[in-house]
């Protein structure tokens, strides 16, 4: 159990990993998990149902009943997101959504939309994953984390993680999405992708999620967060 909440941010490229480890980190802290990338998701699923484009999807996000699943102990399967009274799970990550999807997340107005709701998750402590959590979710983190890996070997994690959902997808495919994700995510205007300030990068390529759960966990240690006496301890 944390001496006090603590926010702890984990950002990086697909594929890399952070979700795995932010659920573990999650879980041994006690804290609520958020994947920001969900309600991305979520708008982009809503979006597309809605037959509403990018530029309309910030208004949606205000009338828009959304919720995340915040249980880092969530077991596989269970729901993600939920529209309403609609659980969402592998559809979240439906291919025929990936080009609304990139352009909804590039949109400036969306992803401001987006803030307050993703702020208001996580104001009594959180570990949150994605793309600019440490940079611009929660600049003031107590914790902050950017893991990397070669390009390879994210490719492999997302090839395997498709599969887990029931979305299996040829190779090729995968390499185009995740070139085209790293290119759009390094270099869209509105909060790109980049390594924030203060934070401890790591190489997820030669270490398991394990470990890398570990070193973060030893980073919580360090500033005042107490790791429960479970098995990553």
């Amino acid at each position: 159990m944390t001496a006090a909440p603590i926010s702890v941010t984990i950002d990086g490229p697909a594929g890399v990993g952070k979700s795995t480890v932010g659920r573990r980190v999650a879980r041994e802290l006690q804290l609520p998990f958020l994947d920001t990338g969900l309600l991305y998701r979520a708008l982009a699923l809503a979006a597309a149902e809605r037959s509403v484009g990018p530029d309309g999807a910030a208004e949606l996000v205000r009338g828009l009943d959304l919720a995340i699943n915040l249980d880092p102990a969530a077991p596989e399967g269970a729901w993600r997101a939920r529209l309403g009274d609609r659980d969402l799970g592998a559809e979240l990550w439906a291919p025929g959504n990936a080009v609304l999807l990139a352009r909804i997340a590039a949109e400036p107005a969306v992803r401001a939309a987006l803030l307050p709701l993703q702020r208001r998750l996580g104001r009594a402590g959180v570990v949150a994953v994605g793309r600019d959590a440490g940079s611009t979710v929660f600049p003031r983190a107590e914790v902050k984390v950017y893991l990397d890996a070669p390009f390879e070997v994210r490719m492999e994690r997302r090839r395997s993680e498709l599969e887990r959902l029931g979305l299996a997808s040829a190779e090729v495919a995968v390499r185009e999405d995740l070139a085209e994700r790293d290119h759009r995510d390094s270099t869209r205007k509105a909060a790109p992708l980049t390594i924030p300030d203060g934070a401890m990068v790591i190489d997820t390529a030669p270490i398991d999620a394990e470990e890398v759960a570990r070193l973060i966990l030893r980073r919580c240690h360090e500033v005042g967060a107490q790791p429960s006496t479970g098995r990553l301890s």
